[in-house]
């Protein structure tokens, strides 16, 4: 077997000088279920080419779930693709009686959800590794201002 062949998963794509470089993931995305809450975790970039990952992840734990926490603290980059992923899992989850709720959205995140105007859509809790239970509201969310 030849040396020049990437391994499994791995790409090389080229820079404007020619060479080449490894192709490494702008996207990971972890799931833990507890109890019956199942928290997703999303790091990295959200865009075009990878939210339809987001999307069926979130899709697929909706069916099996009723409570489904998103923890948004780590991306640093969120197309309208990854605002449509969430809308879409939230529909699902509401539909079935269930609860979508958004984890310490980074600034990022919020900003777009601000931008579109969905923020006000999700439940969003701002504390670390928080725990969604029972069927409390999560607190509200008030937009910070500018410079702030």
């Amino acid at each position: 077997m030849s040396e020049n062949l990437p391994g499994f998963g791995r790409h090389h794509v080229p820079t404007a000088s020619g060479s080449l470089r490894p192709d490494e993931p702008i996207m990971w995305l972890s799931c833990e279920a507890r109890g019956h809450v199942t928290q997703v975790s999303v790091v990295g970039e959200v865009d075009l080419s990878n939210a339809h990952l987001l999307a069926e992840l979130l899709e697929n734990v909706a069916a099996r779930t009723p409570m489904v926490a998103v923890d948004l603290s780590e991306v640093t980059f969120f197309g309208a693709n990854g605002t449509d992923a969430l809308v879409r899992a939230h529909q699902v989850l509401t539909g079935q009686g269930g609860r979508l709720t958004l984890c310490r959205p980074s600034s990022v995140v919020r900003r777009v959800l601000e931008i579109t105007g969905t923020l006000g859509v999700f439940e969003v809790v701002d504390r670390p590794h928080a725990r969604v239970t029972g069927n409390a509201p999560a607190r509200p969310v008030v937009p910070a201002r500018a410079g702030s």
